[in-house]
């Protein structure tokens, strides 16, 4: 039986992509901070890619809580994925990045974790 310790940049990762989740579905209301990065990323201006990324984030942070080992891997490597394509779009507009270096680190490290759990 996996540790608390071996799943928890897992953990970490769902903990951050709900985070998000919670942060859209509610506009900012609970989370001011959390929900200023996310509008200096993507402006929530109703848009259909506003309206589904909380659902793709919630769908994404559950299957990262309780899926099985092959549904956590891949939910993972879709948070690499678009965390990559989401410091790659800040670094060609020349925004701060940092936080994002940070999110890609963690989903790597979750997926490697993932991996290494195989």
């Amino acid at each position: 039986m996996p540790s608390f310790f071996t799943n928890l940049p897992t953990y970490l990762l769902s903990s951050v992509v709900l985070l998000g989740a919670f942060s859209r579905f509610t506009h900012g209301e609970h989370t001011p901070q959390f929900y200023a990065f996310q509008e200096y990323h993507a402006p929530d201006d109703g848009s259909t890619v506003a309206k589904i990324t909380p659902v793709i984030d919630l769908f994404v942070g559950l299957s990262l809580l309780f899926g099985s080992k092959a549904v956590r891997l891949s939910a993972a490597s879709i948070s690499l994925g678009l965390f990559t394509v989401g410091l790659v779009v800040q670094v060609k507009a020349d925004k701060e990045y940092n936080a994002d270096i940070a999110l890609v680190a963690l989903a790597a490290i979750a997926v490697l974790s993932q991996m290494r759990r195989r």
